[in-house]
């Protein structure tokens, strides 16, 4: 560990945390991270080892850069590497932002008052916010004709001809038909608004709140606040009646409200003559969001560290994982004393696979800018066999089967993996195929929502595959447990494990109460963010022990709670935020901290490197440095060139839409049956007599459960077992469907070596598999510097060529 190393390492950091957001979503070129192999980390390090170090080594030879030395620089910067991309900032902005903006459009969630079950948003009445609606119609009606002012009259003057018409019929009924209470609601939601609503003498008995009292005496308050202070006297006045809004703040930029500034200019940018600076954005809208969520990512980052610290030990030294990723810088920084190139480089069939690869996508990258320029296709049309498996081609992800892209790099990465594991990532949309052919056949579809089949199956598989992993780990985890709390350590605990745990213990109660402040209840605030941890474990486990280095999970917390518990037991306002901590947090963990975090250690645990209790604080320096950074450069650049510049429509449409469509739908049913009201009140012990779990959820989980402990256990009884239990905790997600054919070929490619050439063939065909992965890491980065090139030149957007899928 040297001072240069740490230099670079933190410059490298600083350039992804500068240039991601304006390289992926400015400019639209190939992701500059997008999964756990990030083209700006391990492509810098290819050209780092076969120009930059050859060129040192030609001025003096001390000043070519160590093995350990690459090895910092690698590790910094992929602690950067969890917050400018996918991870966080690409959807952090619009998924606060811009449902306010949607708002204007989606009449279903105009239909369920959405907004007005988030705390510090619209004040609005929703439907489960009237308690009882026909005591509040008899009360109304009844002062219809009273000459006394008194809140009930108040209501009956502000009321339109309909809404008066409404109460009289509801106060004359035995009691309110459901179809009734959305025109009930709605009616007094059109009197709230009105600025004439409060008059003193109707009011003259009711105690005030006092976080109203300063708005009783202003003539010119804004909409939202005449709302506000409406539906506060609403509630003193009707307390058994009518709820209070949610307490809280901070979930939604300005409060759920369409922000002519800060939301607006977010969608339409700015022109290139009038840009903001960076002292000039809203930062005080956003202060109360970012203090919210922005802490909250922190602090589980800081969590994620902890985590990989702790496991280290045990999965590097005592399993003794693979680490795949880790293995192909291992490979690639090796370099006898005095020689210019690293020791692979030396090889001819490194060369052939480096060149073949720059070959293939400089013309290909030509293609994509001059059209005329024939492709070399890695894309091939099988559609022909939809025919021969008409089943099969109705089951979601045939896409990535019947139109196939080949992926050299994963082809490559196959041949570090163990045969049962590349086989099981090849296979595994397959045997999802063979599952959804069955099941269509039987007229059943997995539904690819939070609770659906899909989503339910790959969320058991998580938690058999957690479960695994604390059971082979179990006697080194309880040892860092107990140590962190007084008892004495093991010789086989380091006191670096000791002390991650303890911080970890101190940072989840933290998150906890974080997250509580939103306005969710202690309890759902407390299985998020263990169910978050899990989920950081899991896939880090996938990826040190797979190689797979493009994973999503495709199943979010928000839908356990939903399946375990039921909507009504969960509660309309713990719902929206756990379904929006979940969307901000966790949805797209093709990015995720922890992984990075666990290579980061390892790469650096090597001689002349530094054990993790001297690598953490630096890669801890840059997690924090770089959230600052990205997250001022990312708003910066989406208020001048707006949030989707390039098609960025999952940021600006999926991501603020998920979590309030999802809402709308479970809420639109409870209001049906009648229950929505009862579910909106109940707190504490009494959501207990509300839970109802969805079975059919719960099923779907159990078998992903058993698949992925079924699996496990065959590999240790079975020695013939070709199955790794990663091929159901994959298995319909985007990035197995894209990768899946690679992965397949890798296996077989690996077979065919082994077979003919045995343990020496392998072996010499190594330096192949490193070239093609060096060599489209390496046309990676150059086709960003073009495209970059393009645009400071020419001030347009340049032509976008993929890597890896987006």
């Amino acid at each position: 560990m040297t001072a240069r190393g740490i230099g670079l390492g933190l410059l490298l950091g600083l350039i992804i945390s500068l240039l991601t957001y304006f390289n992926d979503w400015v400019i639209g070129q190939t992701q500059m991270i997008g999964n756990q192999l990030p083209i700006s980390v391990f492509g810098g390090a290819v050209f780092l080892l076969l120009v930059i170090n050859p060129l040192l080594q030609r001025v003096g030879k001390g000043l070519a850069l160590k093995a350990s030395e690459v090895a910092m620089i690698v590790a910094i910067g992929l602690a950067a590497c969890g917050w400018p991309g996918s991870n966080f900032y690409r959807g952090f902005a619009t998924t606060t932002a811009l449902p306010s903006h949607w708002l204007k459009t989606k009449t279903n969630w105009q239909a369920n008052e959405v907004m007005s079950y988030v705390p510090g948003a619209s004040a609005r009445l929703g439907q489960g916010h009237v308690q009882d609606p026909h005591g509040l119609a008899e009360r109304v009606h009844a002062a219809a004709e009273a000459r006394e002012p008194s809140p009930a009259r108040q209501i009956w003057v502000s009321l339109d001809g309909e809404g008066q018409r409404l109460f009289t019929q509801v106060a004359e009924q035995q009691s309110v038909d459901l179809s009734q209470v959305p025109g009930l609601v709605s009616a007094l939601n059109t009197a709230l608004e009105k600025p004439s609503f409060y008059a003193p003498s109707a009011f003259g008995q009711v105690r005030i709140p006092d976080r109203i009292r300063p708005l009783l005496d202003q003539s010119n308050l804004p909409p939202y606040q005449i709302v506000a202070r409406n539906r506060y006297l609403l509630v003193a006045a009707f307390p058994e009646h009518i709820l209070p809004p949610p307490p809280g703040n901070g979930a939604l930029l300005a409060g759920g409200r369409a922000d002519p500034v800060a939301v607006d200019t977010l969608m339409q940018g700015r022109s290139s003559h009038d840009q903001l600076t960076l002292w000039q954005l809203p930062w005080s809208t956003w202060w109360p969001t970012i203090r919210l969520w922005g802490l909250l990512a922190l602090v589980l980052g800081v969590c994620a560290l902890c985590l990989a610290v702790i496991v280290h030990p045990q999965w590097s030294k005592r399993e003794l994982l693979p680490y795949p990723i880790v293995r192909f810088v291992d490979e690639l920084v090796e370099r006898r004393r005095g020689a210019m190139l690293p020791d692979v480089a030396r090889n001819r069939l490194f060369w052939t696979g480096f060149g073949v690869l720059a070959c293939w996508h400089t013309i290909n990258g030509l293609h994509a800018w001059y059209p005329e320029i024939p492709e070399i296709p890695f894309k091939y049309d099988l559609g022909a066999l939809s025919t021969l498996f008409p089943n099969a081609a109705r089951v979601s992800g045939n896409y990535g089967w019947l139109a196939p892209t080949i992926y050299m790099s994963v082809i490559a990465f196959s041949y570090f993996l163990s045969t049962s594991v590349s086989f099981s990532l090849g296979a595994s949309h397959l045997l999802f195929f063979v599952l959804g052919s069955a099941l269509l056949v039987n007229g059943i579809q997995l539904e690819w929502e939070w609770t659906g089949g899909s989503a339910m199956l790959r969320t058991g598989a998580y938690l058999g595959f957690a479960g695994i992993i604390a059971y082979t780990g179990r006697r080194y985890y309880l040892s860092v447990i107990t140590s962190a709390l007084g008892r004495p350590r093991t010789r086989e605990t380091p006191a670096y494990a000791t002390w991650a745990m303890r911080a970890l213990l101190v940072l989840v109660v933290l998150a906890t109460i974080i997250l509580h402040s939103s306005g969710l209840g202690w309890a759902f605030s407390a299985v998020f963010v263990f169910v978050v941890l899990l989920t950081f474990v899991v896939i880090t486990r996938i990826v040190t022990e797979t190689g797979a280095f493009f994973i999503q999970a495709g199943w979010v917390p928000a839908g356990v709670v939903l399946a375990a518990l039921g909507f009504d037991a969960v509660g309309p306002t713990a719902f929206i935020l756990l379904a929006l901590a979940s969307v901000l947090i966790i949805t797209d963990p093709r990015e995720l901290l922890m992984p990075f975090l666990a290579n980061a250690l390892k790469v650096t645990d090597r001689p002349g490197g530094g054990s993790p209790a001297k690598t953490a604080p630096w890669l801890l320096v840059m997690m924090v440095v770089g959230f600052a950074v990205a997250g001022a450069v990312t708003l910066y650049l989406q208020y001048n060139h707006s949030a989707n510049p390039v098609g960025n429509t999952h940021a600006t449409h999926t991501l603020p839409m998920q979590a309030f469509d999802a809402f709308a739908r479970h809420a639109a049913e409870s209001a049906a049956q009648g229950t929505l009201a009862s579910a909106t009140a109940a707190s504490g012990w009494a959501k207990l007599a509300l839970i109802g779990p969805k079975s059919d959820a719960l099923l779907w989980l159990g078998i992903g459960l058993m698949l992925a402990v079924g699996a496990a256990l065959a590999r240790l009884r079975l020695p013939w077992w070709p199955l790794h239990p990663v091929a159901f905790l994959v298995w319909d997600t985007f990035p197995i469907i894209m990768f899946g054919p690679s992965f397949l070929l890798g296996w077989m490619v690996k077979g065919a070596v082994v077979q003919v050439g045995g343990a020496r063939g392998y072996h010499a065909v190594k330096p192949l598999m490193i070239g093609i992965i060096a060599g489209e890491l390496l046309s990676g980065l150059a086709w960003m510097a073009v495209g970059a090139l393009y645009f400071f030149i020419t001030g347009k957007t340049p032509t976008t060529y993929w890597i890896f899928p987006p």
